[in-house]
């Protein structure tokens, strides 16, 4: 199958020097990248240390407004905080869906809502709230990748056909984007070939959805048509710039 939550990690997304990873089907933000980044700044420019846990525990009013804002708990802030203060934190966080670790022993990485995230974020340090509100601006929330939403509904367009073959799809997918295809090139894509990976992904499933592809045949002749378009004004565009 396709796959539906990338984790996107090119070097554009980087903060500080520190790449901050993102998934794309949820949004969620890498809050052990954010740890990272401070605590390398904060070595080189005397900054204090914080603890990342103490923060986003003691605001829990703005916690809560932040969750209630996205719909995702009808509580009232005192029944909020008596969950937090029964459960624990991060085990509460994790039954709402907004916190989670993965990796195991020695790769363990902490995932947290993008609301979180900021919150966090933005207690740490003037210089770093400034740089992570023109990051966050220019790159991540304005201009945020849907990837997963477009495997989604090619996958699901794609179910009407015989013998799919996923794998293959995949192959063509990358070869159109990236002129190649190896394990991990899309996680760390930049946000314009992601944008085209959208784009080609949600004219596939449209083509499918409309009948103007009607095979599983036809879609892998469509793949190699439009890496051939694409490879041909390539190479126009430097035959052009050699004259």
């Amino acid at each position: 199958m396709l796959k539906t939550n990338i984790t996107i990690a090119s070097t554009d997304r980087e903060l500080f020097g520190t790449t901050i990873r993102q998934q794309t089907k949820d949004g969620m933000l890498n809050l052990s990248d954010l740890v990272e980044s401070y605590t390398q700044n904060r070595v080189k420019n005397g900054w204090p240390e914080k603890n990342i846990t103490a923060i986003m525990e003691s605001d829990k009013e703005t916690l809560f407004y932040l969750l209630e804002k996205q719909g995702l708990i009808k509580l009232q802030i005192r029944s909020f905080i008596e969950e937090i203060e029964n459960q624990g934190f991060a085990k509460y966080m994790k039954s709402l869906g907004v916190y989670k670790t993965t990796g195991a022993r020695h790769t363990k990485t902490v995932w947290v809502n993008p609301y979180i995230w900021v919150m966090v974020a933005m207690e740490l340090n003037p210089i770093f709230k400034a740089e992570v509100i023109g990051w966050l601006t220019d790159s991540l929330i304005i201009n945020r990748i849907e990837a997963g939403r477009f495997y989604k509904e090619l996958g699901s367009a794609m179910k009407r056909f015989d013998n799919v073959d996923y794998v293959k799809v995949a192959m063509g997918l990358n070869h159109c984007i990236f002129n190649k295809h190896e394990t991990g090139a899309r996680d760390k894509a930049s946000k314009d070939q992601l944008k085209d990976m959208e784009r080609l992904e949600a004219k596939l499933a449209y083509a499918i959805e409309a009948g103007f592809i009607t095979s599983f045949d036809q879609l892998l002749k469509e793949l190699r048509n439009e890496w051939k378009r694409r490879n041909l004004t390539e190479s126009m565009v430097a035959t052009q710039l050699k004259n």
